[in-house]
């Protein structure tokens, strides 16, 4: 277990932790883009941020970058 004497080593700690978290969902959601890709337009569970095309780990950000932030509330 790692003991945190500064406030620097939280913060350092709590980034590398988000850092984490944000590569497993990113990778969870790209194999989720793929595919969707896969599926019609109409049929796919969502849709991308920017309305127009994007690219497969533009559109895997973009909703990891949705998503993530309901996991620290």
């Amino acid at each position: 277990m790692t003991v945190l004497h500064h406030p620097s080593d939280f913060v350092a700690a709590e980034r590398r932790q988000y850092r984490l978290v944000f590569g497993v969902a990113f990778f969870v959601f790209f194999a989720f883009t793929v595919l969707a890709r896969l599926l019609p337009r109409r049929l796919r569970p969502w849709a991308p941020a920017g309305g127009g095309p994007m690219s497969l780990i533009a559109e895997a950000r973009a909703v990891t970058n949705r998503v993530l932030p309901f996991a620290f509330l």
